[in-house]
């Protein structure tokens, strides 16, 4: 991404106020939509993946722009041939443009049943003054945006390559679907994801397998 997306990201990031954040129903990205949702997926090496989304009942939070933003808490639980190998608590707030941001994560990476370490941990407005985009409110193709952009630790590119896509996950053949690519550093990884309107993800294409929402369970 190109210094000048970044900045207007975050320009109009800071020209939106905040009046009901917890409320995320961003046509792509309805994350309060559900209670929780369950990703299920093979990697090339033939081990099992599941990941578990959940909405919590609490919220955290953050300032911005000097307006006190509550934002919402989704745990993220992954697993590796059935056992738990990290546990993230993800931040999620949605401005009034309807564009829903990325306000960090605090990761627990587990061996064995225990935590090991929590890298890849941030917060934005300790880590971070720039506010992460999760979702802009009106994709369309060829729109840029930064999920995470936190010196030291790790920064996330986002391009909306294809739109107009149909697609079947959670047994249902969804339309109008678009497919993003996210450059990662400092891994230098890319990843292919496939958002479909009303649902928000439905697959996720990383280096080394696939993972396909299974099923949601509604609020």
């Amino acid at each position: 991404m190109t210094p000048v997306v970044s900045t207007f990201m975050a320009v109009a990031a800071a020209a939106a106020p905040f009046s009901a954040p917890t409320t995320i129903d961003n046509p792509y990205l309805p994350l309060t939509k559900w209670k929780s949702c369950e990703f299920r997926g093979l990697q090339d090496d033939g081990t099992r993946e599941r990941g578990v989304l959940r909405l919590l009942k609490r919220t955290r939070g953050f300032t911005i722009n000097g307006q006190r933003v509550p934002a919402v808490v989704i745990q993220d639980n992954a697993y590796e041939d059935g056992k738990l190998i990290e546990r993230t608590l993800d931040y999620f707030a949605q401005a009034d443009d309807g564009t829903v941001h990325y306000l960090g994560e605090h990761v627990n990476n587990i061996r064995r049943g225990r935590v090991i370490s929590h890298n890849g941990s941030w917060l934005y407005g300790k880590h971070t003054d720039v506010l992460g985009v999760a979702m802009p409110a009106s994709p369309k193709l060829g729109d840029q945006w930064r999920l995470e952009d936190v010196p030291g630790i790790t920064t996330e590119s986002d391009r909306v390559e294809e739109t107009g896509m149909r697609a079947r996950a959670g047994g249902k053949l969804h339309t109008d679907v678009i497919r993003t690519q996210e450059f990662i550093q400092p891994e230098g990884e890319v990843e292919y994801k496939l958002y479909a309107p009303g649902v928000g993800l439905i697959t996720e294409y990383p280096p080394d397998g696939r993972a396909v929402l299974h099923h949601c369970v509604p609020r």
